[in-house]
This record gives structure tokens, C-alpha cells and sequence, in this order.
């Protein structure tokens, strides 16, 4: 199929409202548009040269847990949860009752996305319609919407905005449709037949899933959990370090007009140019984010050997904050084994230094942040 030429699908009459019906995907696709070409240049040189760079950090692994609770607030943050990042990490018995919720719906997604990274990378288990339901039914456990069949293809028509399909700003295909379109859909992220660049294809991929909406519910963040597991099922990544959902909530209203704009104006080649875009800029930023992060974690750790003590143990009890970088002592004694005496006394002289910073502002029960890695993620 010919970009230029692409049309997007057509509204089918369902009484007293219209639905949706995308043109189906898993073919091979052409395109005459030097931008295009160019931007996919671009960002395949950036994601292998992030590729190349991450098998080259030492415990890139721990910074990658920090990069992923990043990820994942900022991806909820689209859907409209409002905790920060600071909050994310809280115990749940910290955080204010009303946010609790949000906070809840931020874990669920990096446990979703750290199951289907380990099914991928772990298991060797392809990218397939039943791995992303199961990642559905981890992202709604337990949260709003957990009475929404997690885990399950929707058997019900949905809408985005307004109160009934029939004053919705966008209706989705209808129930009928779904197996035709999801079988579709998988055999395009499986099929080699087409000769498609991968990052064209997972761009085309990102805009029908959302097209589709499959689900009930968690259809936005499912959608931007698919990129980098596609990204790490074709081996373009051997890590999981690329996540893009920093830059689409930062241009969210850029972000929805370019996907409504393939339905509306068939503009499936300003949607890819806006994709190839933000891959270029998250993954030059992921580059400087992990070159930040390896030359505070050096001078961090000289600077925290200089003041005395085993420095076995302020070693551990530094790097437990690098995966988490807001900790009470008790927590820290729990996790390394050391005595809470002795982990008093280490924080006491990181705090002294300036490398821990007080946040809660309490005489007891005090959590203690390392501020500076996490400005590096935020």
C-alpha cells in the first residue's frame, strides 16, 4: 500500500451513531517523502547508538528500574493521574487518601511492563495478542478499572468523550469487527513477509492499536507499552532503556491531533513523521540521562567513601537508592541486612554531606531522598 495514497477507513452507521472501521494493516507499504526517509535515518541511527551505549554502562540494569517508574508516571500522567514522581515512590500508607488510587495505577503499569519485558526477553515469548492481555489484566488489577474485563478483548461498544457513543468525539470499531482487525494486527507485528522497517512498522502498529481501542479501558497506556516490547521482540534493543511516553506527554496535544489526523485526514505519513520524531529526541535524552547518571553515581560514591566507615556498607546502603531514591532507615536495614544503628549512622553522614536530602520534616519515621539521581530522571 502507498502512504501517499493511504486511506484510513470508513464510518459505518450503527443506528443512532457512527463507528469506525480501520483499513487493515499487514501488508506491504510504500511511500514517496524524502522527509520521511530522512527522519527514518535519524532515529534508527539514535536508537542503535542507545542501544550500543546501554551494553557499554556498568549496573545499567538498576538506573533501568529507575527509567522505567519514570515511564510510567509520565505515561499514566497522559491518562490524568495526578501524583508525582516523589509520590510514586511513597509507601502507600504516605501518600494523601485521594492519590492513593493514581499511585496504585503507576505500579500496576511498571509491574505490566516489567511481566511483558520478562516474558520477552525471558521466556523468548513472541509479541502476540494474548501477552498483551495478559499485560491488560496486571495493568487493571485492583485499580478503577479493574470491573472493566481485564485482560479481556472488549465485548462491548466503547467511546472517547461525551456521554454515549452517539455525542462521542470518537467512536471504535464495533465489537463485530475486533477478531478480524486483532488477527490483523498481530500477524503485522509478526509477519517478515513486507520487508517494513521496524520503526515504520511499530509506528503504523501504535496508531492502529489506538485506532482499534480494544479494550474497555487502559487502551493509551497498553498502546505506549507495546513500543518498547516490540522494540525489545525485534531485537532492536537489548535492554529495556527506550520509553517515549516522556515526550508524547510532554506534546500531548500534538500527540492526539497526529493519530486524529490519520482517521480524519488520512495523514498516516504526518502521524509516522511525528513518531520518528519523538523516537529521535527519547532517545537522544535517554543517552544524556544515563551518561548524567554514571558520572553522579562515580563522584556520589568517592565522595560517600570519604567519610568514614565500612565502605562495603555505605556502598549498599547508597546504591538501594538507586532503585528507589526515597527511603526510610528501617526499610534500608530490612533490605541490606545491616543494623539500623549502623544504617543510622551512615545516613547520618550522607545527610551531613548533602548527598541525602530530609523530606518529610519529621523527628521520626523520616524519609530521606537522593534528590539529585532523581532530578536525573524526572
Amino acid at each position: 500500500m502507498n502512504m501517499n495514497t493511504f486511506h484510513s477507513g470508513n464510518y459505518i452507521s450503527q443506528g443512532d451513531y457512527t463507528s469506525f472501521s480501520p483499513t487493515l494493516i499487514n501488508h506491504s507499504w510504500r511511500w514517496n517523502d524524502a522527509e520521511l526517509n530522512i527522519l527514518l535515518e535519524q532515529a534508527s541511527s539514535e536508537l542503535g547508538s542507545l542501544n550500543a551505549f546501554s551494553d557499554l554502562i556498568p549496573n545499567i540494569d538498576i538506573y533501568i528500574r529507575m527509567h522505567i517508574k519514570t515511564e510510567a508516571n509520565k505515561s499514566n500522567k497522559i491518562e490524568g493521574t495526578k501524583t508525582s514522581i516523589e509520590e510514586d515512590l511513597l509507601p502507600a500508607e504516605d501518600i494523601a487518601p485521594e492519590k492513593r488510587d493514581d499511585q496504585q495505577e503507576v505500579r500496576n503499569y511498571i509491574k505490566a511492563l516489567n511481566y511483558g519485558i520478562k516474558r520477552i526477553l525471558g521466556d523468548d515469548f513472541p509479541l502476540c495478542n494474548r501477552l498483551i492481555c495478559e499485560i491488560h489484566k496486571l495493568l487493571l488489577s485492583g485499580v478503577r478499572g479493574k470491573y472493566k474485563t481485564p485482560g479481556e478483548i472488549r465485548k462491548s461498544q466503547n467511546w472517547i468523550g461525551g456521554s454515549k457513543p452517539s455525542d462521542a468525539v470518537y467512536v471504535p470499531p464495533s465489537i463485530i469487527e475486533l477478531p478480524d482487525l486483532m488477527s490483523d494486527f498481530e500477524k503485522f507485528i509478526n509477519t517478515d513477509d513486507w520487508n517494513v522497517p521496524n520503526l515504520i512498522k511499530i509506528a503504523i502498529l501504535h496508531y492502529q492499536f489506538e485506532t482499534i481501542h480494544p479494550f474497555l479501558d487502559g487502551n493509551g497506556r497498553i498502546g505506549r507499552l507495546i513500543i518498547p516490547l516490540y522494540l525489545l521482540d525485534k531485537n532492536m534493543l537489548s535492554k529495556p532503556c527506550f520509553y517515549i511516553s516522556d515526550f508524547f506527554e510532554k506534546h500531548r496535544t500534538e500527540y492526539y491531533d497526529a493519530l486524529n489526523r490519520v482517521r480524519l485526514n488520512n495523514d498516516l505519513i504526518g502521524w509516522i513523521k511525528f513518531f520518528l520524531k519523538a523516537v529521535i529526541e527519547t532517545a537522544k535524552s535517554a543517552k544524556v540521562k544515563f551518561k548524567n547518571v554514571t558520572d553522579y553515581v562515580k563522584d556520589t560514591e568517592e565522595r560517600a567513601l570519604k567519610l568514614g566507615g565500612r565502605p562495603e556498607n555505605i556502598l549498599r546502603v547508597l546504591r538501594l537508592f538507586y532503585d528507589n531514591p526515597l527511603l526510610s532507615s528501617s526499610v534500608i536495614a530490612k533490605e541490606t541486612g545491616i543494623s539500623k544503628g549502623t544504617v543510622d549512622n551512615i545516613i547520618k553522614k550522607l545527610y551531613g554531606d548533602n548527598i541525602l536530602v530530609e523530606v518529610t520534616g519529621y523527628s521520626r519515621n523520616r524519609l530521606f531522598a537522593l534528590m539529585d539521581y532523581l532530578k536525573i530522571f524526572i
